[in-house]
């Protein structure tokens, strides 16, 4: 399968970066998930978009069906590694407490993972794919705002982070309605892990019956590569 978002000033033309999806399977590999705080996250407190951060949220529990590991990566990095972790956490989903992120460590040891799916990061589908019938594409609403919309089957989606001054937990949402009857649906919540302000990865939990797995992850590594780049050009003082 080949796959793709169109970013815009991620990397010079003739490079191209590379997202595999892998399934677990059981091997002595050890993967390193210690966790530790974040205090100084480079991202600066870029606000959120006003307009969408108004819609009401629809009632009703969050219940994922499907969870995601996005393993660690840098803003230089060509391979970026998805795990489905579905079919092996058995312990229902309560928030991102530290248990359930335990659990998540516990599940990753021990393990290597072999490739499943590969893509190119800008999204189109060949025709007879099972996870999307068109290109899609991210882009801010407005410059300059951290939040992330796209449009799948001509129903509207948005990632927002969960604080103003953090960009550590992220909410992915469905947009019903418009007008005064426009609300927002929770689809998937990303729970990131700290290595340092330069690299990123995490947990990511999905409502599989709200939007495929497959391009709910994709979307997610957008948003943290364009959060990378950010964070570099402004280190650097870009």
């Amino acid at each position: 399968m080949s796959t793709a978002i169109a970013l815009q000033d991620m990397d010079p033309p003739s490079q191209t970066d590379v997202i595999t999806i892998r399934h677990r399977t059981i091997s002595k590999a050890h993967t390193d998930t210690s966790t530790s705080s974040q205090d100084d996250d480079p991202w600066p407190k870029t606000p959120h978009d006003v307009e969408s951060a108004k819609i009401p949220l629809e009632l009703g529990s969050f219940t994922p069906t499907a969870v995601y590991w996005i393993a660690r990566h840098g803003l230089l990095t060509k391979n970026i590694t998805v795990l489905d972790l579905t079919k092996d956490i058995d312990v229902p989903y309560t928030g991102m407490t530290d248990n359930y992120k335990a659990k998540i460590k516990k599940t990753l040891k021990d393990h290597c993972f072999t490739p499943s799916i590969n893509c190119q990061p800008v999204l189109t589908f060949p025709n007879d794919s099972p996870h999307a019938t068109h290109p899609i594409s991210l882009r801010n609403k407005r410059w300059g705002l951290r939040t992330e919309s796209f449009t799948v089957n001509s129903v509207p989606y948005f990632w927002e982070m969960d604080s103003l001054w953090r960009a550590t937990n992220m909410t992915l949402y469905r947009v019903t309605g418009s007008g005064n009857k426009q609300r927002k649906i929770e689809v998937g919540k990303y729970a990131q892990k700290w290595w340092g302000g330069f690299v990123t990865g995490g947990t990511f939990v999905v409502d599989e019956r709200e939007l495929d797995g497959v391009v709910a992850c994709l979307t997610l590594i957008v948003v943290l590569k364009k959060k990378r780049q950010r964070a570099a050009e402004r280190h650097n003082g870009g």
